[in-house]
């Protein structure tokens, strides 16, 4: 008799304190891991080896605008406040959806989330790959129960890269081809004592990033003024700054379903593309801007 083989790389679950994490592409990390020190022993030629600390991988799940509640709120808080801890798991299960290992992790800070490019003539769908450094990992029996993703992101159409609009103070953004993308950031701190094994982990610093636009020539007059006032006409102070979104829409380009919004906009460049002789290829200029604080929002999140 053949053995059974069960076990498949693309049947499982993760959630966040309690909530079911939908639209879940995929997952990865959270590894166990551990630094080597070595002692070089003069007379034996020999290099002695010793574990000095062990750590856990950083998680890594690319999720969906139906992402659900626990998600959600993790990301919200994190850009609202700076960091937010939370607790989760992470379910593998074989090929009947029957738990098989459980990862399970405490103390969680999201250490980025980056959203992908977004471009007019994009056909991929949209996900969002969220990174997080966890203080404790263990890994446990599944117990063999069945799996469900319950009816988390149910109520989410599903999201392309192309699927997006901009806004940038009272500046034209119908014609913003594409927004590079972007990752926000949270530096994790460890502290090492000695009477514990896994250290505790603490946020230590936020970078906001930068916003890159690529823009249809068309719209190139008001860009250009504004960048001018900015650049050489000195007006580039606080009070000059602008506020913005890049706002994820729904199929029919009418229906938002998120956004995130950009506090205290600058430019920090504005450029034409290259040009070159016989091309056909539609004209375009760039813009990128300073960011001083985002604010990630849903219009509508399962529990």
């Amino acid at each position: 008799m053949a053995e059974k083989r069960t076990y498949t790389g693309g049947r499982f679950m993760m959630d966040i304190s309690g909530y079911n994490v939908g639209f879940l592409k995929k997952f990865s990390g959270l590894a166990m891991e551990a630094d080597i020190t070595t002692n070089d022993l003069g007379a034996s030629n020999i290099q002695k080896k010793h574990v000095s600390n062990i750590k856990w991988t950083p998680g890594k799940a690319s999720v969906g605008i139906g992402m659900g509640k626990g998600m959600y709120d993790w990301i919200k808080q994190s850009f609202d406040m700076g960091y937010a801890a939370k607790d989760g798991a992470v379910t593998a299960a074989d090929f009947d959806y029957k738990a098989q290992s459980v990862i399970e992790f405490k103390h969680a800070i999201i250490t980025g989330v980056t959203i992908p490019k977004l471009s007019g003539d994009s056909k991929d769908g949209g996900y969002i790959d969220v990174e997080f450094d966890a203080e404790m990992v263990r890994h446990t029996n599944g117990g063999g129960q069945v799996i469900q993703a319950g009816k988390t992101g149910s109520k989410q159409k599903a999201w392309l890269c192309s699927n997006f609009a901009v806004e940038v103070g009272k500046l034209p953004c119908k014609r913003v081809a594409s927004v590079d993308s972007f990752t926000w950031k949270c530096a994790v701190a460890q502290d090492l004592v000695g009477t514990t094994r896994e250290p505790t982990k603490h946020p230590a610093k936020l970078t906001v990033p930068d916003i890159k636009l690529a823009i249809s020539y068309a719209d190139h007059q008001a860009w250009a003024d504004q960048a001018k006032a900015w650049f050489i006409d000195g007006m580039h102070l606080e009070e000059n700054e602008m506020d913005g979104a890049v706002i994820f829409m729904g199929p029919d380009q009418k229906k938002e379903l998120g956004r995130v919004t950009l506090k205290n906009m600058g430019f920090k460049k504005f450029s034409d593309d290259d040009m070159e002789a016989n091309s056909e290829k539609i004209k375009r200029f760039n813009v990128e801007m300073y960011v001083e604080t985002m604010v990630f929002e849903m219009k509508e999140v399962d529990a």
